[in-house]
């Protein structure tokens, strides 16, 4: 991002609203992604004369708005009388805290100081988890943070007319979910659980200066972090950057246009060696000094000290795909990198997934890809696989929902995204109440599955929009066949083709990255399923993909793709048609979540109580299974009626009830 670039866009300071001063980089922590290197060892702080200086200034000009940060701005000995002299002066002052230094003795009585002169008080909290806040800002910080937290609703904030706003951060190298989502989760849960309210989150970028800048060099993570960046820049933040709005002051009176260029120490352009206190603000109109880590302030919905810049509204969340490890381990970092709307779900997942949802890690939502909900109901206790788990998330949910008792393990060849996965495993144990992970990770090609896994030893084999990436699937499907259980369930969504893809097009990196390239013609699909032994492979849901990208479209022509949700069973007799034998279904009710109604597969919808004429697989496929349980089934396999005409099985069908023109295979 150079200087050309932000003038030919007009980019400029336009009226200041907002002084911000930086009192210094002493503090009581010493996080890892601060970015003026603040700690308790900290020798840039404003002296008592440079305090004197910037506060007359402070009361001479036209601008209300006044906030202090650092550091821990309220271990520098002048900031109650900053605090005092402004607010009697009519002045707005905020102050940016980190929460903890406010339980030290010495500076408790700052909360009493803000409430007299109604400070804005903004503090970081960067999850709702403790592992995850110790992990970025230092063991117990998560702990004395709701401590503060609770005295300041106390003293009236975040309850009535004095104002606590948040700050979230990502831990790592990762973009901010949407502003909106993470504030209704943040309420939900610092409410329920500590009673705590508070006004606004606001979400912010890391942005890739000092120490995080550090960190990624040293992982290794730099160049695809600054490329991430990039990619996801949004024009529309530009009007609202807060380098137009906002100056910035050192601890030595210096000018700066925000707080990431004062770290850098990069002040404004004519003023280098201009104090603050020396500036005449009737003929003050310098030119903004922009870096490549501005790219950080215009990612997605922009970022700034308040937050979000742009319409902060609950949005679609991002469109990817996971597929061979350069594409999804190097060149696609988040899910909206993709290049067609082939990987987005085509419909929300089901609500006892969305009550999950925010109990996942932001980097593992982040940075997952899929087609769909590939997870199935009625799976407490069961011993769970996800083939292709990417970061974990179905992985995660799935171990929430089998509960402490039941297993989960996700196989994955791209290291990347299984690091990811792995380093949250005994986080989200802790967010689900578990007192021990009931996961584990394998990083390995989904083809030597065998090697890990025994033969009938898994309940439920699960699978995101994975197959079709593998060269050779075929061999896939047997290996899945071996190592489940009698009456276990293979239940996968992934894309498929309406004809079979021309060889040229198969060997295309972005098609076959895209997931559209190595689709299966769906008939090819059922006819492979049945060799490897799931005689009759039942269609859950299909819906169209939307091809949006005009070179890709044109490159596939008249092919139509499809995401398909599928499950297959492991019972013994399952035969490769519906054949009559006079069962009788009758759903008793009790599956959770589907308590009135079950659906088995896009053919068979059972109602509580109502009797239901059925083919003799599906019979098994109720009798036979875990939903064995829900289902009374009448009848036997002695007289055979002959064929089951019009069962509904839409393996061989076009199932045009649910055909939807969307995405097929993005994160929910």
């Amino acid at each position: 991002m150079t200087t050309e670039f932000w003038q030919k866009n007009k980019i400029g300071i336009e009226k200041i609203d907002t002084i911000q001063i930086n009192l210094g980089n002493l503090c009581n922590q010493a996080c890892k992604h601060c970015h003026i290197n603040a700690s308790p060892t900290g020798k840039k702080n404003m002296d008592a004369a440079t305090a004197e200086r910037v506060l007359q200034k402070l009361l001479e000009i036209d601008v209300s708005d006044i906030e202090f940060t650092g550091g821990a701005p309220e271990m520098n000995p002048h900031l109650e009388m900053f605090i005092k002299k402004l607010g009697e002066a009519g002045k707005r002052v905020t102050v940016r805290t980190n929460f903890t230094v406010l339980e030290l003795p010495e500076y408790a009585r700052f909360i009493e100081i803000y409430k007299k002169y109604k400070v804005k008080v903004i503090g970081s909290l960067p999850d709702i988890f403790e592992d995850t806040v110790d992990k970025q800002r230092g063991k117990g910080t998560f702990e004395a943070s709701i401590r503060v937290l609770q005295k300041l609703n106390a003293a009236g904030y975040g309850r009535g007319g004095l104002e606590v706003d948040l700050v979230y951060n990502p831990t790592d190298d990762f973009l901010p979910p949407t502003q909106y989502e993470l504030e209704r989760k943040y309420k939900n849960s610092l409410s329920k659980e500590y009673g705590i309210k508070f006004n606004k989150l606001l979400s912010i970028v890391n942005i890739p200066i000092e120490r995080f800048r550090r960190y990624l060099s040293r992982k290794g993570k730099l160049k695809g972090y600054i490329a991430l960046l990039r990619m996801h820049y949004n024009a529309d933040t530009l009007s609202n950057l807060m380098c137009r709005h906002i100056l910035s002051i050192d601890y030595q009176g210096y000018v700066y246009n925000c707080d990431f260029n004062l770290a850098e120490g990069k002040k404004i352009k004519g003023y280098e060696d201009v104090h603050f206190w020396e500036i005449d603000f009737d003929n003050f109109a310098p030119e903004i000094t922009f870096s490549e880590y501005c790219y950080g302030c215009t990612a997605n919905l922009g970022s700034s000290c308040y937050g979000a810049l742009v319409d902060n509204a609950p949005v679609p969340e991002f469109n990817t795909k996971e597929i061979v490890r350069e594409y999804y381990g190097e060149e696609i970092q988040q899910t909206s990198d993709l290049k067609t709307a082939a990987c987005c779900p085509a419909t929300p997942p089901p609500e006892n997934i969305r009550a999950i949802l925010p109990l996942i890690s932001d980097e593992i939502k982040q940075k997952y890809y899929g087609c769909g909900s590939p997870i199935p109901e009625c799976i407490e206790g069961l011993s769970v696989l996800d083939l292709g788990c990417g970061t974990g998330k179905d992985v995660y949910i799935a171990a929430k929902l089998v509960g402490e008792e039941g297993q989960v393990a996700g196989i994955d060849m791209t290291e990347n995204q299984i690091a990811v996965a792995k380093k949250y495993e005994k986080h989200q144990a802790k967010a689900f109440g578990f007192q021990h992970p009931n996961t584990k990770f394998v990083h390995d090609y989904i083809e030597n599955i065998d090697k890990h896994f025994d033969a009938g030893s898994i309940d439920l084999v699960i699978s995101n929009c994975v197959i079709n990436l593998l060269e050779d699937k075929y061999p896939v499907l047997d290996k899945v066949h071996k190592i489940l259980r009698p009456g276990g369930e293979f239940y996968f969504s992934d894309v498929y083709a309406d004809r079979r893809v021309p060889s040229g097009l198969r060997q295309n990196p972005v098609l076959y990255g895209e997931c559209l390239g190595g689709a299966l013609y769906y008939k090819d699909f059922v006819r492979a399923s049945r060799k490897a032994g799931f005689a009759d492979p039942r269609e859950m849901e299909r819906h169209h993909i939307d091809i949006t990208n005009r070179e890709i479209r044109e490159l596939v022509g008249n092919i139509n793709f499809f995401s398909i949700t599928y499950r297959l069973w492991k019972i013994e007799g399952i035969e490769d048609a519906c054949e009559d034998y006079g069962h009788i279904a009758i759903y008793k009710g009790g599956i959770p979540g589907y308590e009135f109604k079950f659906q088995l597969d896009s053919g068979h919808t059972f109602e509580k109580g109502k009797p239901e004429r059925i083919c003799g697989n599906t019979a098994k496929m109720l009798g036979e299974t875990r939903f064995r349980k829900y289902f009374k089934i009448l009848g036997d396999f002695t007289t055979h009626f002959g064929a089951f005409e019009d069962c509904g099985t839409s393996s061989e069908k076009s199932s045009s009830q649910n055909e939807y023109v969307g995405g097929g295979c993005c994160s929910c």
